[in-house]
């Protein structure tokens, strides 16, 4: 409970922010079929995706050689 208490007021200054990111981040507005920019036969990933996915790795593997190299 006390925990609980200042998770709320450490995070209240930040309410306004996490609320207009959940907005953003909404299932309903990404895969809606109503968009414009929607398409139903769209193959093309973007190259965006494709760094993300490359950097995820790259720190995942340093993350573990950084911790390999501190168990020696």
């Amino acid at each position: 409970m006390l925990m609980k208490y200042f998770l709320d007021t450490a995070l209240k200054p930040y309410q306004d922010i996490f609320e207009i990111l959940e907005n953003l981040m909404r299932m309903e507005k990404i895969m809606d079929s109503k968009n414009e920019h929607w398409d139903f036969y769209n193959d093309n990933i973007p190259n965006w995706f494709y760094k993300m996915i490359i950097m995820m790795g790259l720190s995942v593997f340093f993350g573990f050689l950084l911790i390999l190299a501190g168990s020696i």
